[in-house]
């Protein structure tokens, strides 16, 4: 690297006050000859940006440096960076380059004189950050870069980071994450998104060397993508989104690196780039999803508009105005540091973010959440369910939080009991109290058209309007032969109810009508208007007055992802990007209620209830099932959601499937020391051994979990402390654990090693530093160590550390 013209930048000239030293330094380094790279330096932290737009980042205890670059268009690969007039410098700016076609760059330090600096609120998404540098990086919407789609990208290096942990739940769930192949999409909640993506999606990525990469979650037009597959996906055969039964023809993603997976080649590698992007628009013919149907090119300029100018207020639709296209850029904020080690890292990232401060009710994790979903899905009827409650206790177990699911209204959103499936509601939650269950049931934020809520709604204003619906033609005709094939049969489906045999009540959601969405089930639905302040009080009130009337104890919140809009979606204000409408869903409707749990989660790690897994496959793999556990519940942890549900132990049974003693005892053990527990298929239908070893997994949780959970619960409510943690939590520069992905910690004492292989009856095991001995055994190991133990099916591996 040549070091001739090198301009080395003090960053201890911060306030306003002084802001113009600041700047008249910066452009008298500029007069003798354009630099080829600046020296940035903030407390412990150095960050080296060059004229060609790349970036190198070290910091304290950082070996080696973390390299960036950021995506410059091809008219400006071969020309120099140049100091942006001090006129045109933002307040407190360290450096700020411009490259011929209009990218910019501009860098602040991450600490500061946070009250003199104009420019700290754009960057109050990371607030607690105290080591590092803000970066902002925009381009004119009209420069071309990639495919004649317009956006402002950072590209993060991921070898010179390690390995990487963060992001964002997904179908196949790897750990670490660049285990996978994460093709670059829209970055927002799904259930089963386009490229993998889940309903818990986070901002913030790090790396095992300590690295922490955040993103503003408000951005617009926000895609990303980790270790994306070179060969970029044919427009012919484009990704897409599916619900329901589209789900059988949509491949398991992401692919893992390197591993022959549906139509992957074993050869294949991806591209070894965290790329974060902020676009001009959704539209990508490779990747289909719902809000490329919703909105226009004025809104998304006014969403721009609004995102660089830092306004957080809401927007009005007669608010929107001509933008001057010379304005209307393309804008990504990014936070970048480098720390001594990846829970530091972590710990930085969790410290930037909301807390709830307080735990949800002790009740949710003391005892497990018993759910009528898995073994009688829609067709739950009174008898069922106190049957539940009854053969719960009847088996040994202790009476809990009893969950009653799907179709318990005779339409969705009425919130009244189905008179015929329930005759007496009240009368059956009163005895379920009486055994000491508490009672819930299932409500999403979708009213049925025909019900009375619905009605009732339309003539409120409480509902989103819509556009023109595809026609059927359309539907499904768009995309690949998966997609079309999918569509066709989701339409028969949705029309006719199929498979027959539910309880009445489904089908005629065939056709769809303006406003109304395809969702899981086959009933025409609308969505409740969540940035209306009175739709949400009408609800919430609904809500209540249900409780009231039958004595319910709280509710399983299901959806609240923004793919779960209508086509051409009109909300009574403009959502200023998709993830606010889970944000409204979750703060303003879930929170109400103490008990509470909900599936969909972006920017809401401030919520005080349970943080739901979505839902698994009853298969032993990374593929959404049994082995994919740890690996979400790790993610969870990272991103700052303590508080995790796992998914019912078994998964959901669909599809035919149904699981074996031994898949049901070990996902029992996986699940049973995690935060909460989630039964639904009942270990006494599978079998007496079953039944018998669900019984010790559930008894060791009593003595294991539970003594430690008060403080556990503290922590995790007061700074987003992980319960469960990974193994790298406990020696953080031990490299043996960065790869371990069927193990966790409880707190820094428990390590539990669970069997997620068929048929295996031992295991490997990874003790980190300290004296460690077995649940109930004698003899004493000294880690760090591999060790190799026994694991009988009735037997649940669990380690207890006695000292450093």
């Amino acid at each position: 690297m040549r070091r001739t013209g090198v301009a080395f930048v003090s960053a201890t000239v911060l306030p306003t006050t002084q802001g113009l030293e600041t700047r008249e330094a910066l452009a008298a380094i500029n007069e003798p000859g354009d630099p080829e790279e600046w020296v940035l330096s903030v407390g412990l932290s150095t960050l080296v940006v060059r004229s060609d737009g790349t970036l190198d980042l070290r910091g304290n205890g950082h070996a080696s440096p973390q390299f960036f670059d950021v995506t410059l268009p091809q008219s400006a690969s071969k020309s120099k960076a140049s100091l942006l007039p001090p006129s045109e410098t933002s307040p407190g700016a360290l450096l700020a380059l411009q490259w011929p076609g209009g990218t910019q760059l501009v860098v602040w330090p991450a600490s500061g004189a946070e009250s003199v600096d104009d420019s700290r609120h754009l960057f109050d998404w990371a607030a607690g950050l105290e080591e590092g540098f803000f970066l902002e990086i925009s381009v004119p919407s009209k420069v071309d870069i990639h495919g004649n789609n317009e956006l402002a990208e950072l590209n993060v290096d991921l070898q010179s980071g390690g390995r990487w942990y963060g992001g964002a739940h997904l179908l196949r769930q790897l750990w670490p994450l660049d285990r996978s192949q994460w093709e670059i999409g829209p970055m927002y909640p799904f259930d089963h998104g386009p490229n993998g993506l889940g309903s818990v999606v986070g901002a913030h990525w790090v790396s095992s060397c300590g690295t922490l990469v955040a993103v503003d979650p408000r951005t617009p037009m926000l895609h990303a993508g980790l270790n994306a597959p070179v060969q970029q996906r044919s427009r012919d055969d484009p990704r897409y989104f599916g619900v329901g039964i589209q789900h059988l023809t949509q491949e398991a993603l992401p692919y893992e690196d390197g591993v022959a997976s549906g139509i992957q080649k074993i050869s294949e590698r991806g591209d070894g780039k965290l790329r974060i992007q902020a676009r001009s628009t959704w539209q990508d013919e490779r990747v289909l999803h719902p809000w490329q149907a919703i909105g226009t090119p004025e809104s998304a300029r006014e969403q721009r508009r609004a995102f660089n100018e830092g306004k957080v207020v809401d927007a009005t639709y007669e608010g929107q105005r001509y933008i001057d296209p010379l304005d209307d850029r393309c804008v990504l904020r990014i936070a970048i540091a480098a720390s001594s080690d990846v829970r530091t890292a972590t710990l930085s990232a969790l410290k930037s973010l909301p807390s709830p401060q307080v735990a949800p009710p002790s009740v949710v994790f003391n005892r497990s959440t018993w759910t009528t979903w898995a073994t009688s899905h829609a067709d739950v009827v009174q008898a069922d369910v106190l049957a539940l409650g009854k053969a719960v206790i009847d088996n040994g177990y202790r009476p809990g939080v009893l969950e009653i699911d799907d179709r318990w209204q005779s339409r969705y959103g009425d919130l009244e009991f189905d008179s015929v499936k329930f005759p007496d509601p009240k009368g059956m939650i009163e005895q379920l109290h009486k055994e000491g269950f508490l009672v819930t049931v299932w409500v999403m934020p979708f009213l049925q058209e025909g019900s009375v809520a619905c009605a009732e709604a339309r003539r409120l204003g409480h509902l989103v309007e819509g556009g023109d619906p595809p026609s059927l033609v359309r539907e499904i005709s768009v995309g690949g032969p998966g997609e079309r094939l999918g569509s066709a049969v989701k339409v028969l489906v949705d029309q006719y109810d199929w498979p027959p045999g539910h309880w009445a009540g489904g089908g005629g959601g065939g056709t769809l009508q303006s406003g109304q969405l395809r969702w899981w089930g086959t009933q025409p639905v609308r969505a409740i208007d969540l940035t209306s302040d009175a739709a949400v009080h009408w609800f919430v009130a609904r809500l209540k007055a249900l409780q009231q009337r039958v004595g319910l104890d709280g509710f399983k919140f299901d959806a609240g992802e923004p793919c779960f809009l209508p086509r051409g979606a009109v909300t009574s204000r403009p959502l200023k990007y998709p993830a606010e409408y889970t944000q409204l869903w979750v703060n303003r409707v879930v929170s109400q209620f103490s008990i509470s749990e909900v599936r969909s989660a972006m920017g809401t790690t401030e919520y005080r209830g349970l943080v739901r897994m979505g839902d698994r496959d009853t298969v032993w793999g990374v593929d959404n099932g049994l082995q994919s556990l740890i690996p979400a519940l790790l993610t969870s942890s990272v991103l700052g959601y303590p508080f995790c549900l796992p998914d019912m132990i078994g998964g959901n049974a669909y599809w035919g499937q149904f699981p074996d003693t031994e898949l049901m005892v070990r996902w029992a053990q996986v699940s049973a020391l995690m935060p909460a527990v989630q039964w639904s298929i009942p270990p006494w239908e599978v079998s007496d051994e079953a039944s018998d070893a669900c019984k010790i997994a559930d008894a060791m949780r009593d003595d294991v979990l539970l003594p430690r959970i008060n403080d556990l619960l503290e922590n995790a409510a007061t700074n987003l402390t992980p319960i469960c943690r990974p193994l790298w939590w406990l020696d953080p520069l031990d490299k043996e654990t960065f790869n371990v992905d069927d193990q966790f910690l409880i707190g820094d004492d428990i390590l539990v090693a669970p069997v997620v292989v068929k048929g295996a009856r031992n295991r490997k095991v990874y003790l980190p530093a300290g004296v460690w001995s077995e649940y109930k055994g004698q003899e004493n190991f000294t880690g760090p160590c591999w060790v190799e133990v026994e694991a009988p099916l009735m037997k649940l591996p669990v380690f207890i550390r006695s000292s450093v």
